[in-house]
């Protein structure tokens, strides 16, 4: 049923998700590129090249080392399940988000400290 716990089943996920365009997401991703590159950002997957509906890539955050899954659900907002590289198990969820809350939303899970505003 993909909680927090379970090993994530994305072709359950992608039932109910609306098509995405990777290459405009990773653009997305890339708009705040600081933030983008204090992930350790690597091994960007897709679905399906032609009717994309899931994004993942692999992050090496302070907080988060694992996978971050990004998919558009019915109401074009992003979900996001953050997992473990090895095993895939869900660690987190993020549900909801508008295209303009997804960078700081991921940042906050994978990277983020108070500190950097200071700085």
């Amino acid at each position: 049923m993909n909680k927090v716990g379970e090993i994530i089943n994305v072709s359950e996920i992608t039932k109910s998700c609306r098509n995405l365009d990777p290459n405009e997401l990773l653009g997305l991703l890339k708009s705040q590129l600081m933030k983008f590159w204090s992930w350790g950002s690597n091994s960007f997957t897709v679905d399906n090249q032609k009717n994309c509906r899931m994004f993942r890539m692999k992050v090496q955050g302070r907080h988060h080392k694992g996978f971050v899954y990004i998919f558009v659900n019915g109401l074009d907002l992003f979900d996001v399940y953050y997992t473990t590289a090895s095993t895939n198990k869900i660690k987190a969820i993020e549900e909801g988000l508008y295209f303009d809350m997804l960078v700081d939303a991921i940042d906050k899970y994978v990277e983020y400290v108070p500190i950097y505003e200071n700085n």
